[in-house]
């Protein structure tokens, strides 16, 4: 389920995610929440305003506070999924359980890259939980967040979630699980906090249980078209696509071939040649494509699937660029290409990468089309010129000795990403044959990019990020970022600048903690939430103003999943 309480209408207490301390309050909101199951309308997800609306009424028939909402909204939630969980057998369902739970104390289980290992030392809840989901033939994840699982939707190994952690946690693990269509159901922490926390394992274990016969699925998903997207990049997939591509040698691929082939593989979320398939297959078949029974492999031909590889190959193209430019240490938790094999031979399967993104478009003018691929070819065209001048302009800005401005960073982060969303929406759209309008389209794309790249400036730094090189980056090169155009525009230009000029004297050890405590000071992180806030206002509201009723709806959920 999810919370936003940053667009939460309406409310007057500034935290709703706080859980009942008495078992018999949640039970009572609990069973109130099961009074709305007849009429919860599952044709498609539940949105976050009828959670909200629903919450609030059961909270008014409790005469209790608002404080309580996310757990009143976690309860509906839980009603609405509950009879399509129930049917997905259990060796398709996944156990998500938090860090947490465990006995810091006592634990001996390990951590790897997917989360704890639970050692079954039987020292806390885990150990009795994991025991009785994987005896029912259950999958279980011990870690936070939602990219692992994620991941194990898109390549088909689970159909449904048990999720347990506190509300906080729930909003933002869970964000992207609901729109997407995925049944799931939840479980709030008792207690919150980082370690030792606390949940009533009582109602784990009875959710655990509840299976039904399958029955047919109504609620809207987008499932199959990610398993799609991921079924291109399956070894066996990806080598038969590419093969007429690759070197002549017996169809063998040369080095060069290999380290990008091999790049090609590994990570990333697929999201933009996901959203080339959705959106040829929103565009094209409707809402009849969101079916969980669709059959979309069949809605979607093989030229539409080489559309959004090239799309993909273009962006992976794009990264190995930009940790050299960058300098970056680390991608998908791997050292970068130019650390690997050295600046000149990565820039060398960058530019490989290049023209085998335009390789598989102009490919396709038997089967689409001449026109369609000179289209699709004329806007990734008109995309890359954008995306290299946007860089550009970010990298040079140093040179220049001007002041950053909001919207100088602001139109940097307009040319650097949303031609890579309008590309890959774009070429779905067009080989659909979809009136779409342009104009819209860009000005959503711009407000999506910018939204990207502010929210990226805010989590860079909330912690340290294995993919960047060092915390404080972006300040010790003088990037034009969102927040330093706001710390300047404060008045913190000068002490910015004698941050990052002793940095440069002595070490740039200092530089992230300096530069973080300005930034609080000035308020900047406040203000970059909220431009970002206002900037997936405005982008939700130009994705309505798109006259194919599914493509907005298309369009909204990209705005919730990226920004």
């Amino acid at each position: 389920m999810t919370i936003d309480t940053s667009a939460t209408t309406g409310l007057h207490h500034p935290d709703i995610k706080q859980v009942p301390g008495d078992r018999s309050t949640r039970d009572a909101v609990r069973r109130l929440a099961e009074d709305l199951d007849s009429q919860l309308d599952r044709s498609r997800p539940l949105a976050r305003p009828d959670l909200e609306r629903h919450g609030l009424g059961i909270l008014a028939r409790l005469s209790l506070s608002q404080q309580f909402l996310g757990f009143a909204m976690v309860a509906v939630s839980n009603v609405f999924w509950r009879r399509q969980f129930e049917s997905v057998p259990f060796d398709r369902r996944l156990l998500l359980l938090p860090n947490c739970l465990r006995n810091t104390k006592m634990c001996r289980g390990t951590f790897s890259t997917l989360g704890l290992e639970c050692a079954g030392c039987g020292a806390c809840i885990i150990d009795r939980l994991k025991r009785r989901a994987e005896g029912l033939g259950y999958q279980f994840l011990i870690a936070e967040g939602t990219p692992g699982v994620i991941m194990r939707i898109m390549e088909g190994e689970a159909d449904a979630i048990v999720g347990v952690a506190c509300l906080d946690s729930l909003e933002k693990a869970f964000r992207h699980v609901a729109e997407l269509g995925i049944p799931n159901v939840a479980v709030p922490l008792l207690i919150n906090g980082c370690k030792d926390t606390e949940v009533e394992a009582d109602m784990i274990l009875p959710l655990l249980d509840l299976i039904r016969e399958p029955e047919a699925r109504h609620t809207q998903t987008y499932v199959p078209l990610l398993r799609e997207a991921a079924r291109i990049f399956e070894p066996a997939v990806l080598d038969g696509i590419l093969a007429p591509y690759l070197s002549a040698d017996a169809g063998k691929p040369g080095e060069t071939e290999s380290i990008a082939l091999e790049w090609l593989r590994m990570g990333g979320k697929r999201l933009r040649p996901f959203l080339t398939l959705a959106a040829y297959a929103v565009a094209r078949h409707g809402a009849a494509a969101l079916s969980a029974d669709a059959g979309v492999a069949g809605m979607i031909p093989q030229p539409i699937r080489k559309a959004a590889l090239a799309i993909e190959v273009l962006h992976k193209a794009s990264l190995v660029h930009d940790d050299i430019e960058d300098d970056d240490a680390f991608r998908y938790g791997s050292q970068t290409l130019h650390r690997t094999y050295g600046v000149a031979p990565a820039v060398n399967v960058g530019d490989y990468l290049v023209g085998l993104g335009y390789r598989l478009i102009g490919g396709e003018a038997r089967e689409l089309g001449a026109e369609r691929v000179a289209d699709v070819l004329a806007h990734v065209a008109s995309a890359h010129l954008e995306l290299c001048r946007g860089q550009g302009a970010e990298l040079l800005w140093p040179r220049r000795g001007q002041v950053v401005r909001p919207k100088d960073a602001l139109a940097i982060y307009a040319l650097k990403t949303a031609p890579a969303f309008e590309t890959a929406l774009y070429a779905g759209f067009r080989a659909a044959d979809a009136a779409i309008d342009l104009g819209v389209l860009k000005r959503f794309c711009t407000l999506l990019g910018e939204g990207y790249q502010v929210l990226n400036d805010l989590e860079d730094w909330e912690e340290h990020d294995s993919n960047k090189l060092t915390l404080g980056q972006d300040a010790l090169s003088e990037r034009p970022t969102i927040l330093m155009a706001f710390a300047i525009e404060a008045g913190g230009g000068e002490r910015l600048a004698a941050l990052i000029a002793s940095a440069s004297r002595e070490g740039s050890d200092r530089l992230a903690a300096g530069v973080q405590a300005l930034y609080r000071e000035l308020g900047v992180f406040d203000k970059a939430q909220a431009l970002l806030d206002k900037l997936r206002a405005r982008a939700d509201e130009t994705a309505g103003q798109i006259q194919h009723p599914d493509v907005a709806k298309l369009l909204r959920l990209l705005v919730k999943i990226v920004l």
